[in-house]
């Protein structure tokens, strides 16, 4: 018991001093935000999903104690929302969900509140979905502009590659996409982590492991129709399709690192390049590989998961 009260108070801490920390620096920000999640589903799948659910409400309290005031509210409800990330990721495995299919739940249910609360915030506010959506362009390349260019806005500048202009046009076509495939990759990277902590702290063995990850076969029907679509004379047609094609590429993408994990413990690559590796998946071009990956292993199948399922 004691140990277990050590643990929940260890994650309660780390969180704290995460959003403390990371409301000082943007960049910072980036990091100690993807990682909220990890605490929140070591708990979970640990202690279980009430201990989870008692340590999100703790982290909400402590820090309105700290700063009681309704602008700490507002600016907790991203932290929020992935607290409650990691609590659904915890349970929905818990109940015996595979990885895949409890990543995809919750992405879908954190996505329905985001736009429920969108709604409600353009309508208090008065303002149309349009707007809003100009508001959430804005607040997302400002957001770059500060970690990657130290906050010069100038039209001039090029953050990740691209001028700032250019940027903001394609994140306003695009942003319903990445809203969720930023969601998706969070989730998953945390499961990952979360996964190889609870074996390396011998607190049980996850099953199934996640290089068996499998996007459902039917899924490519939707793939090729969107990328049809792309041809279609009509501007709002090619928006969606185009907006589908970046949310599907998410699922490929976890399937192209499901398989060279599989390779990599095949051919029995060292650690500290299994980890480069990892890191370099999420570059350009290397990640648009790892998608091709997934995509062609619905036929030829480089994990012979389907054989095992045969057999």
């Amino acid at each position: 018991m004691v140990r277990k009260l050590v643990i929940w108070c260890f994650c309660l801490a780390v969180l704290v001093v995460s959003f403390a920390w990371g409301r000082r620096s943007p960049a910072v920000y980036l990091v100690t935000v993807s990682l909220t999640p990890l605490p929140v589903y070591l708990v979970g799948r640990r202690l279980g999903s009430l201990a989870a659910l008692l340590l999100a409400l703790a982290v909400f309290l402590l820090v309105f104690a700290i700063q009681p005031g309704l602008a700490i509210v507002v600016e907790f409800l991203g932290f929020g929302e992935l607290l409650l990330m990691g609590f659904l990721l915890s349970g929905l495995e818990s109940r015996g969900y595979t990885a895949e299919w409890a990543i995809i739940y919750t992405v879908v249910a954190l996505t329905t509140l985001s736009l429920l609360f969108l709604s409600v915030q353009a309508y208090a506010s008065g303002v149309t979905p349009r707007e809003v959506l100009a508001q959430k362009t804005l607040e997302i390349t400002e957001m770059l502009t500060g970690v990657f260019s130290g906050g010069d806005a100038s039209t001039k500048l090029q953050v990740l590659g691209a001028p700032l202009d250019k940027l903001k046009h394609l994140i306003r076509y695009l942003l319903p996409a990445l809203v969720i495939t930023n969601t998706g990759l969070v989730a998953w990277l945390n499961m990952v982590l979360g996964r190889q902590l609870l074996m390396a702290l011998d607190w049980g063995k996850p099953e199934p492991p996640l290089y068996h990850w499998s996007t459902p076969e039917w899924l490519i029907f939707p793939v090729l129709a969107a990328g049809f679509l792309l041809l279609a004379p009509v501007p709002g047609v090619r928006l969606v399709s185009l907006n589908v094609l970046v949310i599907l590429s998410l699922l490929y993408f976890c399937q192209g690192v499901a398989v060279i994990s599989v390779w990599f413990q095949r051919y029995r690559v060292p650690r500290p390049i299994r980890c480069v590796g990892y890191v370099m998946f999420f570059l350009h071009p290397i990640f648009i590989l790892v998608i091709i990956i997934g995509l062609v292993d619905i036929w030829l199948d480089f994990r012979q998961l389907h054989q095992a399922l045969d057999a």
